[in-house]
This record gives C-alpha cells, sequence and structure tokens, in this order.
C-alpha cells in the first residue's frame, strides 16, 4: 500500500518537474513502485480486486502519459489484460462468501458495484489502447493488434447480446454468485490468449 501512495505521488509530481534530470527521476521512481504495488496486489488479489483494478488503471496510465510509444501502450495494455482474474466468476463467489460473513474490509463494501464500474472503465481503456497500437502497428505492416481488437470487439458484442439473460445484478450477487458474471472478464480472457 506505501508503494502504490508514493507510486501516485511520483506520478502526479514528475510532470511539475522543470529540470529534465529531475523528470526522469520522479518518472523512474513512480514506474518502480507502481511496479512494486502492482506485483504486491497480483499476488494478493482476493479480497483486494477493487484497488488491483484501480492500481492496474493508474499503471497503465502512467504508461500511456508515454505517449506515442508503442512500448508504452503495449505494456499499458498488459496492466488492463492483468486484471482478468479480478473480474472472474472466483471472485464473484469468494466476494459473495466475504459479504455473507458481514465483512467489514474496506473493498468489500459494494464490492459488486465497485466491479461492475471498473470493468467498464477497463474495458473502454483496453479499447482506446488496442486503437491506438492499432494506428501505430500500420506502419509497421503487423496485424497483431488488428486482431486483438477485432476479438475485443466481438466479445463486447457477444456480451451486450448475453446481457439480457445473464445475471449481473446485486441481489443475484448476494444469493447466487455462481449465476453472476461481468462481461469485461469475457473480453479479457480472449485477449490473454494473444501472445505479445
Amino acid at each position: 500500500a506505501a508503494n502504490y501512495q508514493l507510486a501516485l505521488y511520483y506520478s502526479k509530481v514528475w510532470t511539475c518537474q522543470r529540470d529534465e534530470t529531475k523528470t526522469r527521476a520522479k518518472l523512474s521512481a513512480a514506474f518502480k513502485c507502481f511496479g512494486a504495488a502492482h506485483q504486491y496486489f497480483f499476488s494478493a488479489m482476493r479480497g483486494n480486486e477493487p484497488t488491483f483494478v484501480i492500481l492496474s488503471l493508474d499503471f497503465a496510465g502512467l504508461f500511456s502519459s508515454v505517449s506515442g510509444q508503442k512500448e508504452s501502450a503495449e505494456k499499458a495494455l498488459r496492466c488492463c489484460i492483468d486484471t482478468c482474474d479480478a473480474f472472474s466468476r472466483e471472485a464473484i463467489c469468494a466476494a459473495s462468501q466475504r459479504h455473507a460473513m458481514h465483512s467489514k474490509l474496506p473493498d468489500d463494501k459494494e464490492w459488486f458495484d465497485k466491479m461492475c464500474a471498473l470493468g467498464d472503465a477497463v474495458e473502454d481503456k483496453v479499447l482506446k489502447l488496442l486503437q491506438e497500437l492499432v494506428k501505430m502497428e500500420k506502419s509497421d505492416g503487423g496485424d497483431t493488434y488488428k486482431s486483438m481488437y477485432r476479438a475485443a470487439l466481438l466479445a463486447k458484442m457477444a456480451s451486450k447480446k448475453a446481457e439480457a439473460s445473464a445475471v449481473t445484478s446485486k441481489e443475484a450477487f448476494a444469493s447466487d454468485p455462481d449465476s453472476c458474471s461481468m462481461p469485461v472478464y469475457d473480453l479479457l480472457k480472449q485477449l490473454k490468449g494473444f501472445k505479445n
């Protein structure tokens, strides 16, 4: 948690430096702290899913702020794809069990609503990053990101069709978590299958 706080601090102050050396030092510190926090929360995701997803979106945002570089956009995309397990059925069931035991953990309060909102944010970020990568890839003559973008759009369309029959309500989360799903999970799982 301390690394995450430091990462947020450094990610805010690196743009305020007038000296290029200080700017690089602050940016480097932000990446180092975000990396350490991401590694910790990735390995201790259960019970911390909302925090992990927010951290991953912040980390992806830092990579995206180094605009115009394909490598940075690829790393930002990987940060978003890393959140896949936070939206899984296992995560939903574990959170529902904690909810049933009246957990007082901060991330468990309104867990389902938070994760639905965060799922929309992750989906938007992934689609924007893929669009950016497709544009960058055009000059290289590759089509990996074009294929990934197509798969993401197909997954999004399939989830919209299935949304009518899928259960994504808060009531079902409390009573029958096995029937719940989050559309972003399928999209991220599709993208995980691609090799970069």
